[in-house]
């Protein structure tokens, strides 16, 4: 019988809770708390414009770099000529020492 007095009493003190946060729900629908997401917006907009700067910003250098890169050269046309020409030329005289000597 205690345990029935017991399990009486919880449901008891349960119900009352659950009336208590019953009625802080109505309280809350009843103050009708509305959401102003004005200022959210304007910061998201002023961060899309400044994404959009630094991109436009970041596309602008990466262009200005493949022209630079595409007026660059590893190795100067006259160092090119001049590194062929004395490799033919020791082909030659490697040619002449062999089937001269």
């Amino acid at each position: 019988m205690a345990k029935l007095e017991q399990l009486s009493e919880l449901l008891v003190s349960e119900i009352g809770q659950f009336e208590k946060t019953v009625e802080k729900l109505q309280r809350i629908q009843e103050e009708k708390i509305g959401i102003d997401s004005r200022a959210f917006e304007n910061l998201f907009k002023e961060h899309q414009i400044n994404i959009k700067e630094v991109l436009e910003d970041h596309c602008r250098e990466m262009k200005n770099l493949g022209e630079n890169l595409e007026k660059s050269k590893a190795y100067p046309v006259w160092a090119l000529t001049l590194f062929t020409a004395s490799i033919m030329v020791n082909g030659i005289l490697i040619y002449i020492f062999i089937f001269d000597f």
